[in-house]
C-alpha cells in the first residue's frame, strides 16, 4: 500500500514538475498582453507569445477551444499591449496550411527550446496562427 501510494505520489509530482516547466517556458522571450471581449461583452485578458512576419503580428492559439481565440471568433476586435504601448487590432484566424507552416516556423525560430517545451503540452497540427490587423480609424 505504501509503495503504490509513493509511486501515486511521485507521479503527481512529476506531472505537476512538468506543467511548471511548461508554464515557465511559456512566460519566456517577448510577451505580449492581448485583450478580447467574450461573447458576453466581459474583458478577457490572455498573455502570448507574439512575432513579426509578413509585415504583420502575428499570435497564436494552441486550440479553437482556448478562451481568447473563441473570443476573436465572435468579435475580432482586439487591444494588444506590446513594448509599453497599446494599439487597436483586428485578429484574423489563418488557416492556410502553408501559412500556418512559415508562421509556426517563425515562433519556432524567434521562442527557440522554450517554443519545443510548449509543444510538448498540446497537439502542434491544431496551432492556428491569428494575424493582428490594424483597426481601421
Amino acid at each position: 500500500m505504501r509503495t503504490a501510494a509513493l509511486l501515486v505520489g511521485g507521479a503527481l509530482a512529476l506531472v505537476a514538475a512538468f506543467f511548471g516547466i511548461v508554464i515557465l517556458a511559456s512566460e519566456s522571450g517577448e510577451v505580449v498582453t492581448l485583450h478580447t471581449r467574450t461573447p458576453a461583452g466581459d474583458t478577457r485578458v490572455t498573455r502570448l507569445w507574439v512575432v513579426d512576419y509578413a509585415g504583420a503580428e502575428w499570435v497564436r492559439t494552441g486550440h479553437e477551444g482556448k478562451g481568447w481565440f473563441v473570443d476573436v471568433m465572435s468579435n475580432p476586435d482586439v487591444t494588444i499591449e506590446r513594448s509599453g504601448s497599446e494599439s487597436q487590432r483586428i485578429a484574423v484566424p489563418v488557416r492556410e496550411k502553408p501559412l500556418i507552416g512559415e508562421v509556426n516556423e517563425v515562433f519556432a525560430m524567434k521562442y527557440g527550446q522554450a517554443n519545443k517545451i510548449v509543444a510538448l503540452s498540446g497537439d502542434a497540427s491544431k496551432r492556428i496562427p491569428v494575424r493582428l490587423d490594424p483597426a481601421p480609424r
